[in-house]
């Protein structure tokens, strides 16, 4: 992989036509973000946070060893002495909405981490068509993918719901809580989201593991927000993601 972020446009109308903000790219755009200038840029990305913290970060750290770096977007909270009635989120949000065109494809890298106690912990990738630099579940359409933490290791399971028109529907969830009450030990997930004649897919490594059905999400262009949320009461814990891929058609 090339360092720092890779784009590739079709044509200067292609460009121009982006310039705009219109919500869906005229010319084929391809995207790959790797963190590899070593910090996070208000040009593609711009935090979101909502809630009480004790502490929190978003930025980008190496977790390479020394002369092989390996930057990472880390999301870290620290929620010790908060309000009990609240969850906090935190995360980043593309600058720029994404085509949803058939063909789109995103693909996402999540480190879930050595965690002591996974309880009341989410990782996720949402996407909606709604800009907000605080919660963006708390907006009014959105397609979310989490791995949700399993009390009381490191164990999680994947939890995927779908919000539209103010109406919230989980639409998958491992099973639960018929089975796989333990969840399942993760550490490094590959997300990815495709369009595919009319149909959203969302996939784990190779595996397709649920498709809507055509026309079921209806918004074109979206948000990419990567998200961590927390309850009250935790020490630090932090997750993390790298090797963000986004193919429009």
């Amino acid at each position: 992989m090339h360092g720092g972020p890779r784009r590739v446009r079709g044509t200067a109308l292609g460009a121009a036509l982006l310039a705009l903000g219109g919500l869906a790219a005229a010319e084929p755009f391809r995207s790959v973000e790797d963190f590899s200038q070593g910090r996070l840029d208000a040009s593609r990305w711009q935090r979101t946070v909502d809630g009480d913290f004790r502490d929190w970060s978003v930025d980008v750290v190496d977790a390479g060893r020394p002369g092989s770096p390996d930057f990472r977007l880390r999301l870290r909270a620290d929620t010790r002495g908060t309000r009990d009635d609240t969850v906090k989120h935190l995360g980043v949000r593309s600058a720029r909405p994404i085509s949803l065109r058939d063909g789109s494809r995103i693909s996402v890298r999540l480190h879930w981490g050595e965690q002591a106690n996974s309880s009341y912990l989410t990782g996720a990738v949402v996407l909606s068509p709604h800009p907000t630099l605080g919660n963006p579940l708390q907006t009014s359409d959105w397609l979310k993918v989490a791995y949700v933490g399993v009390p009381p290791g490191r164990n999680a399971r994947m939890v995927i719901a779908v919000k539209s028109q103010g109406r919230e529907r989980t639409v998958f969830t491992e099973g639960w809580p018929e089975v796989n009450r333990a969840g399942r030990p993760i550490g490094v997930q590959e997300v990815s989201l495709r369009v595919h004649r009319g149909s959203f897919e969302v996939g784990e490594g190779v595996q397709r593991i649920w498709a809507s059905s055509p026309d079921e999400i209806s918004f074109g262009a979206g948000y990419l927000y990567l998200q961590m949320s927390s309850h009250s009461n935790y020490p630090a814990r932090s997750i993390s993601f790298d090797d963000i891929r986004i193919d429009e058609p």
